[in-house]
Order: C-alpha cells, then sequence, then structure tokens
C-alpha cells in the first residue's frame, strides 16, 4: 500500500507472502477500528504491521475505508486521488471537523500494482496519525 499527504507519510501496501502471528500481520488484514505503530510504516511499501489494542499507547488509527473500482489497475495517481478525496471527506466525520481546522492530520495505505493484481486488493485505507502516542480512540476529538 501507498502513503500520503502532510508530513511525509506515503506508503504501498505490498503483497505480504508471510504468515499471521497473533497481532502481527499481513496489512490486508489490517481494518477500520485497528490501531498501529508509525514505526510500522516506515519505508515506500509496507506489507506486515502489528496491530494494538486502541486502549494502549498507539499513534496511528484506522478511521475509514475505500473500495476502489474493479478492473485493471488505474495507476499509482489515480488511486492516491480516489483514496485521499475519500480520506478528507471521512475526515470530518470521525474527528468532527474539516480537516483544514483540524491540528490532526491523515495519510493512507493503497494497493500497490502487484497487491491489485494477485491478491485482488481494493481497499484503501485512512489513517489518522497522532503527533504522540495516544490511549483510546479519536473519533470525536474535534481538534
Amino acid at each position: 500500500m501507498h502513503r500520503s499527504p502532510r508530513p511525509g507519510l506515503l506508503m504501498t501496501a505490498a503483497l505480504a507472502l508471510s504468515g499471521v502471528a497473533a497481532c502481527s500481520g499481513d496489512v490486508l488484514d489490517v481494518t477500520v477500528g485497528d490501531c498501529l505503530d508509525r514505526s510500522d510504516l516506515q519505508g515506500e511499501q509496507v506489507s506486515s504491521v502489528s496491530t494494538l489494542d486502541c486502549a494502549e499507547p498507539h499513534d496511528v488509527e484506522v478511521y475509514s475505508q475505500v473500495e476502489l473500482p474493479e478492473g485493471p489497475y488505474p495507476g499509482e495517481d489515480r488511486v492516491r486521488a480516489l483514496t485521499e478525496e475519500h480520506c478528507t471527506t471521512a475526515f470530518e466525520d470521525f474527528v468532527g471537523v474539516p480537516y483544514e481546522d483540524s491540528e490532526l492530520y491523515f495519510s493512507y495505505l493503497t494497493p500497490t500494482e502487484e497487491s491489485w493484481s494477485d491478491a485482488e486488493d481494493r481497499t484503501g485505507l485512512c489513517l489518522l496519525l497522532a503527533d504522540e502516542p495516544v490511549t483510546g480512540s479519536l473519533e470525536g476529538a474535534g481538534s
């Protein structure tokens, strides 16, 4: 998957062929409501992450997802544009204020051409990023 806007976080979810252990696993298994550690999201492509209980300190929360259109891979720019548009709209619904008015920022994960073709991955994930570790959800944070 690809990473996205603001502070240089733009990721690509790569097709991971490794097994899953406990709370650690394939990035394709990450869903809305999962909390993560930003250190798992470093690099141009991300193939595996460890999910955290949101009651524990974390600095990333998956707040929305978008199902991208069926068909051949439309290209990295189009996949990113569709995901970013969705994440910007979903941000206000989740946080409670428009993105432009918030102190929080988001990024996203998008399918690579490989995961699109080999794993039929059509999901873009919206990630709410905190500057410092938080406990609990940032839903309704209003900032």
